[in-house]
């Protein structure tokens, strides 16, 4: 615990004042700062998305509170200790109280060195680092911390005999999930596992137990969720399935051991069979949840992120597909070695029950961790099929352990593991934000593979008389597993994470905004501009905006109105003219329209895309042009990066010091779009004199069919040059941007 705090602090020094290495931290600050301020949030944040407003009853800012109240708490300390302070630690202090947890739990259920070995490899792995660090400010460590807490306050309650301290640790549980309900809206997926465990002890069991105690950890949440956010009762945009997937799943639950219990209360035909009245209905419930997905499919573009459905959630680089390199730079070999401990598991537990699961997990694991391969091998769609097919007949394949009598021993902890694995790695297959949550389950796994399978092993080698009965197995094991751990660790052809694992928190996310010209725009605006000031700018500017320019947005990062997104980057980045984009500020009374070189030059096909309907009717980019080598004595040459452009080549030749002679040639017009080929020329010959006034200046050359912009050194040596097609010249950024 000690070496995973000391190892995520270790790039605090390199935080410039006031800044974190996360985006959604400046939201949070904001909201802390607020509550700190005024005692809670108001109905309505005023500082962003205007002229309406934020509505705050649609956010989960548990979170926020905690920075603000601890802050509160402990301030007197010393006088130096801000909300920033407690804000860039909290992360990190959440993920060790969590990992604590754990190692504590873990230790009294499979012993001190089970523990160890699961503790060490969270705290060293990148992947596990990266969201847990001080300075990353955004509430993905205290969700961790909360979900850890809500499991294993929920399994350490199933260690238990009846009797006051079981009702106790059941109280625990409800009330964990009830802050984690209040903390983020995907907190769901923790009580997904819990509910799993539940249903495969009522799918296993002949008689009802625990039904009070069931409705008791229901009653600790459920009600209280309800009440107090109207999120859950009225939720929309990205809260819309909010209360279908943290309230309805416990509650179907609920309803299918309750329906049971009365059924073979009153029903003495079926008291004969409990167990098959148990699938019945769990097979109503799964198929009730089924066709909630498909009747509510069309809605996910907007409400669910997760699917990626839409443009703007397609642009967010961290809900990218992870490759395998990605994998491997983050977890090393642990993906693997945890992926074939909960397979070994699974055959120790379940014997020959779970092939059917073992093949399942073999299939989930090949198409998600080792994707890259697969897409080359069978196409990307069939992967994707294979994918879906294995979550399936993981359901079918947990099914059929349920036919056995016995049960294995703490078979519930490595079930709730197998659903947080299966849960999490899924959801990180297609957004690569999540696989924070993976490490746990993969840790599990790998220690169960160092430390348990040569366990078994030995002893079925000893009962087939091929070893001595005198050869010690725990002195090997112990032997094997230090040595192994060691090479995973350490050792680089097979991942050596933890060489890494310093790097990762010092330096694999960079401070936002940094030490850059938008910084020193941010300083400008807070000292100069009013508070009331409004900002038009790119959607994840916003939150920066608010707390480090102290001015009002229209956008912003949490994607309340994506509508909203779309219309700036329509009617404001790429409009056509001047009225278009006066029409759109206005009606959102902003004051300012803030541009820079990075969104209108490298981003500017990502931005229009986003601001185009579904023909990309407004959809541009800038075409950088590279030199080609031509004959001494000719003029200089540049053509476009890529085919697909009108453009062919120009061609520079200077003659005076300060005047450039510019000629464009196009291609035909049919070949190029059709073909995408050169084939013949359609020369338009267009010279354009340009004087060079200042030694250190950027040009751009009108040249009908769309334009040019030269990039030139203290020297008036050319550094870059970029072609822009007419959609992209006549836009409003790149006008204001680019044209001089």
């Amino acid at each position: 615990m000690l070496l995973a705090c000391w190892i995520r602090v270790q790039g605090v020094n390199r935080l410039p004042d006031g800044q974190f290495t996360s985006n959604d931290a400046y939201l949070f600050a904001g909201q802390a700062q607020e509550i700190a301020e005024q005692g809670s949030l108001p109905a309505r944040d005023m500082h962003r998305w205007l002229p309406h407003g934020r509505d705050n009853g649609q956010i989960f800012p548990l979170y926020a509170y905690a920075i603000a109240y601890t802050y509160k708490a402990i301030g007197w300390v010393s006088p130096k200790l801000t909300l920033y302070h407690i804000q860039v630690y909290i992360g990190t202090m959440c993920f060790t109280i969590g990992l604590g947890v754990l190692c504590f739990f873990l230790a009294r259920v499979y012993g001190v060195v089970f523990a160890a070995i699961v503790t060490l490899l969270l705290a060293t792995l990148p992947g596990s680092m990266e969201r847990s660090a001080a300075g990353f400010g955004d509430r993905d460590a205290w969700c961790w911390m909360l979900g850890v807490l809500a499991v294993i306050s929920y399994l350490w309650k199933e260690q238990m005999e009846p009797g006051r301290r079981r009702w106790f640790a059941t109280v625990l549980a409800g009330f964990t999930v009830f802050l984690g309900g209040l903390s983020w809206e995907g907190f769901g997926f923790f009580v997904l596992m819990i509910v799993a465990v539940e249903l495969y002890k009522f799918c296993s069991t002949d008689p009802e137990q625990h039904l009070k105690e069931y409705l008791l950890w229901i009653l600790m949440f459920v009600p209280w969720l309800y009440l107090i956010s109207p999120a859950y009762r009225s939720g929309h945009g990205f809260s819309t399935h909010v209360a279908a997937l943290m309230l309805l799943p416990p509650l179907t639950v609920f309803a299918l051991r309750g329906g049971r219990y009365l059924l073979l209360k009153h029903v003495e035909q079926l008291r004969p069979h409990p167990r098959k009245l148990a699938w019945g209905l769990t097979l109503l419930g799964i198929a009730a949840g089924v066709g909630y997905i498909f009747m509510q499919s069309g809605t996910f573009a907007e409400t669910a992120y997760p699917f990626r459905e839409s443009q703007l959630m397609q642009s967010i680089g961290e809900l990218g597909d992870p490759n395998f390199r990605y994998w491997v730079g983050r977890y090393g070999a642990v993906f693997v070695l945890g992926s074939l401990g909960l397979i070994a598991a699974s055959l120790y537990l379940w014997k020959w029950w779970s092939l059917p699961l073992v093949i399942s997990l073999a299939l989930f694991v090949g198409t998600t961790f080792f994707r890259t391969q697969v897409n080359g091998w069978i196409g990307s769609d069939t992967c994707n099929t294979i994918f879906l097919v294995s979550l399936g007949l993981t359901v079918l394949s947990l099914a059929i352990v349920c036919l056995r009598k016995e049960s294995g021993e703490n078979e519930l902890i490595t079930l709730a593991t197998l659903a947080w694995f299966l849960l999490w790695v899924g959801l990180s297959r297609g957004g690569k934000r999540h696989d924070f949550f993976i490490g746990l389950p993969l840790a599990y796994g790998t220690a169960w593979f160092l430390y348990f399978s040569p366990v078994h092993l030995i002893q079925r080698l000893k009962d087939a008389e091929i070893l001595y009965p005198r050869v010690k197995e725990k002195l090997a094991t112990g032997i094997f597993a230090v040595i192994v751990l060691v090479l995973i660790l350490f050792w680089t052809p097979i991942g050596g994470h933890a060489t890494k694992s310093i790097y990762a928190a010092a330096r694999m996310r960079p401070p936002i905004p940094g030490q850059n010209s938008r910084t020193e725009v941010f300083k400008w605006m807070h000292d100069t501009l009013p508070k009331e000031s409004v900002i038009a700018a790119n959607w994840d500017y916003g939150t920066q905006l608010n707390i480090l320019g102290r001015v009002n947005t229209v956008v912003d990062s949490d994607h309340f109105l994506p509508h909203w997104i779309h219309l700036y980057y329509r009617h404001v980045f790429s409009a056509q003219d001047a009225r278009e984009a006066l029409g759109f500020l206005k009606t959102h009374k902003a004051t300012h329209l803030m541009l820079t070189e990075r969104g209108v030059t490298s981003r500017s096909r990502g931005y229009s895309d986003m601001g185009s309907n579904e023909n990309s009717d407004r959809q541009f980019e800038l075409y950088q042009l590279t030199r080609t080598e031509t004959p001494i004595g000719t003029p200089y040459r540049m053509q476009p990066r890529g085919r697909g452009t009108p453009l062919d080549f120009i061609e520079i030749a200077r003659t005076s010091p300060d005047t450039l002679s510019i000629t464009a040639q196009f291609k035909d017009e049919n070949e190029a779009v059709a073909d995408r080929e050169l084939g013949e020329t359609l020369t338009k010959d267009i010279t354009v004199e340009r004087t060079v006034n200042i030694p250190t200046s950027q040009s751009s050359v009108d040249i009908e069919d769309g334009g040019l912009v030269l990039d030139f050194d203290a020297e008036t040596r050319l550094n870059r040059a970029y072609y822009i097609p007419p959609l992209g010249w006549n836009s409003l950024a790149v006008k204001l941007f680019l044209h001089r």
